[in-house]
């Protein structure tokens, strides 16, 4: 999967750094040294996803992500933060500010990639949805299709876990604004992501004699759960299954220890994307029956 990838840094040792990097996975690069410049490439529709430095003098980094989040031309562009800040207030700005994802200076490689390639498949599907479902101006200026109407809250979310720490926290945490369902064996919750309506499935890799990315496999596979996005919790010395997962297909993931506000900000993400899709391909839906309707 490659894309189009604009690079926004003031400097231009770390803007060469990301585009060596980029080109070597086979990523087209466009790069850019300010906050306008950046904008003004996004509104032309010159790039696919966006690499964003958050200290710039000017406009900062938050400011051109919530910018390029509240136009509807540019709203469905896929943003990640990459800054030398990595605390977790920090993410947590950058994630509230409407970036899809944040990367720490300096940028690990495998990292880098995975989430690259990750938001790209996401906005290769945005795309071909939002072609599909009505005209370009209908797109810009109809409110049912502004990801900004969407809410990331009240959802409802499958949390596959056995460790019972580990449960107690994520549900304490996302219970007050979302409706949580336990399960700790992988088949039972294959069936239960199959026979319910779930906004996102939460995923642990550290299940006790079980192989969570069977799960995950499972969940890409069958036709009623392959548009349910998957977050996935893993250890941080675990980097080889949580690649593997990202090839699966799984949308996302969190490092152990869990920060509360970052599961927060991750999981709002993850379920305004799913039903922000939703809207799109119900869309599709409806212009092709009233397409074969007037056929009639």
């Amino acid at each position: 999967m490659t894309a189009r990838v604009l690079v926004v840094d003031d400097v231009a040792a770390n803007v060469k750094l990301l585009e060596a990097r980029l080109t070597a996975e086979y990523f087209e690069v466009v790069t850019a040294t300010s906050g306008p410049e950046a904008l003004e490439i996004c509104s032309r529709g010159l790039c696919d996803i966006v690499l964003l430095d958050v200290m710039m003098p000017g406009m900062d980094g938050l400011e051109v992500c919530r910018r390029i989040k509240a136009d509807p031309r540019t709203a469905h562009i896929p943003v990640v933060i990459v800054t030398a800040l990595d605390q977790p207030a920090d993410r947590i700005s950058g994630l509230e500010a409407g970036a899809d994802d944040f990367l720490a200076k300096p940028v690990d490689d495998m990292a880098l990639a995975t989430r690259v390639k990750s938001l790209a498949r996401l906005k290769t599907l945005t795309d071909e949805l939002m072609m599909r479902a009505t005209t370009s101006t209908e797109i810009g200026f109809d409110e049912a299709m502004d990801p900004k109407t969407i809410s990331g809250d009240g959802g409802r979310i499958l949390l596959v876990e056995d460790m019972e720490a580990s449960v107690d926290r994520i549900v304490r945490t996302l219970s007050p604004f979302h409706t949580v369902d336990v399960n700790a064996d992988p088949q039972e919750a294959l069936f239960a992501a199959a026979e319910n309506d779930y906004d996102l499935v939460v995923v642990s890799l550290s299940l006790s004699g079980i192989d969570g990315l069977r799960l995950c496999s499972q969940l890409r596979s069958l036709d009623r759960t392959r548009q349910i996005p998957i977050l996935v919790v893993v250890d941080p010395d675990d980097r080889q299954r949580l690649l593997r997962g990202l090839d699966i297909g799984v949308n996302d993931y969190l490092l152990r220890p869990i920060d509360r506000n970052e599961l927060l900000a991750r999981v709002r993400t993850q379920i305004k994307r799913k039903r922000f899709s939703d809207r799109l391909r119900d869309n599709v839906q409806m212009t092709l029956e009233m397409a074969v309707t007037d056929g009639l």
